[in-house]
């Protein structure tokens, strides 16, 4: 048996899957979405080097922020 992952691209076309699956020619699986919080998601995305660049730049603009007001 082969797993596929499909886009329907007609509404109609999930009520001729439906059939098809009466007819026992195939069996609808429906994926749970996966989730992942957002820490796991951008991990890696910048180097140490780029973080602390970013994190010098940030502490910057708060100091001149501060002294604006």
């Amino acid at each position: 048996m082969e797993t596929l992952t499909i886009e329907l691209n007609n509404p109609k076309t999930f009520s001729l899957l439906k059939e098809l699956e009466e007819l026992a020619l195939l069996r609808i699986v429906k994926k749970k979405p996966q989730t992942k919080n957002m820490a796991d998601l951008l991990s890696n995305c910048i180097s140490n080097e780029q973080a602390a660049l970013m994190n010098k730049e940030l502490k910057q603009m708060r100091e001149e922020w501060e002294r604006v007001f």
